[in-house]
């Protein structure tokens, strides 16, 4: 193979361009407009690492925000259907009340004495009776100490053919009230 020739590499002015350039196309820089080289250094690295933590940091902080906001906005909703029910509640209440009054006036109508005389004239035949006879207890004779419940006292033992006292029959009465 023989050698081809090459042309010699002769600077020459630039040459126009054979179409027009793109509006927004870079011109080719000349080598003298580059910066010199320099030695780099970590702090660009560590600019970068800060500048991501700081992303992070702030979708961290976003995505928190939300959450507590939808949150709150759940509690809210929770505290309105609670209120409503409340309200509802309290509305039965009232109503309970104003038929219990109801009903308790009706009751105090059916007890009235008044009624309750017509009531027994009119449908059960009923009469009031023409004399009424009062009964009063008799006072006992002699003050003596109560006796317990079913002991008895030396007089009753004594004197069969007696009245009890008042404190030997009383256990046996029951209480009215």
């Amino acid at each position: 193979m023989s050698p081809v020739p090459v042309r010699a590499r002769v600077p020459a002015l630039a040459a126009p361009p054979l179409r027009a350039p793109h509006p927004g196309a870079r011109r080719p820089t000349a080598p003298s407009a580059r910066p010199p080289l320099r030695l780099v250094d970590n702090a660009r690295l560590r600019l970068a690492v800060r500048q991501r933590r700081s992303r992070r940091l702030l979708v961290v902080a976003a995505v928190l925000v939300g959450a507590s906001l939808l949150a709150l906005a759940a509690s809210h909703a929770m505290m309105v259907s609670t209120q409503v029910r409340l309200d509802d509640l309290d509305q039965r209440v009232v109503e309970a009340q104003a038929r219990h009054q109801a009903l308790r006036l009706e009751v105090a109508t059916l007890e009235a004495p008044d009624r309750v005389v017509s009531v027994a004239q009119e449908r059960l035949g009923m009469a009031p009776p023409d004399t009424v006879t009062y009964l009063q207890a008799a006072a006992p004779a002699e003050s003596t100490p109560e006796a317990a419940p079913g002991v008895a006292s030396a007089e009753e033992e004594a004197e069969p053919g007696t009245q009890p006292s008042w404190g030997a029959i009383k256990p046996y009465l029951g209480s009215a009230r």
